[in-house]
């Protein structure tokens, strides 16, 4: 079960569809959910909201997914951060449990967003 007061998780995913996957998977399971189309907008989300989980694709134009996280991180360092990719490579440069590889199933995405906000 999700804390009512818990900070939202921002979505970022250039993908609409993957990214209203994503938001409604977690909205269903509780959690408050912010989410973005761009890093960009991403960080425009982040200078005005706290956030507790950045739930990023890797792979974006103009900015990957890494840079952004480091940029969010410098803004809020208490944020935590979750990637997503198609590209399995991907996972191999990153610290489980802190990748979700597309595609995903629901189960999938819900424990991977569980396990790093507890962790």
């Amino acid at each position: 079960m999700v804390p009512s007061a818990a900070e939202p998780v921002l979505v970022v995913d250039d993908e609409a569809v993957v990214r209203t996957l994503v938001r409604d998977i977690l909205s269903n399971e509780g959690y408050p959910v912010l989410h973005a189309g761009d890093p960009w907008e991403a960080l425009g989300v982040a200078e005005t909201h706290r956030i507790g989980l950045l739930l990023t694709d890797v792979s974006m134009p103009r900015m990957n997914g890494y840079e952004l996280a480091m940029r969010i991180e410098s803004m809020r360092p208490d944020t935590k951060v979750l990637f997503m990719s198609a590209y399995a490579e991907h996972g191999m440069l990153i610290e489980r449990p802190k990748f979700i590889a597309k595609p995903f199933t629901v189960d999938d995405m819900v424990k991977a967003v569980s396990e790093v906000l507890k962790g």
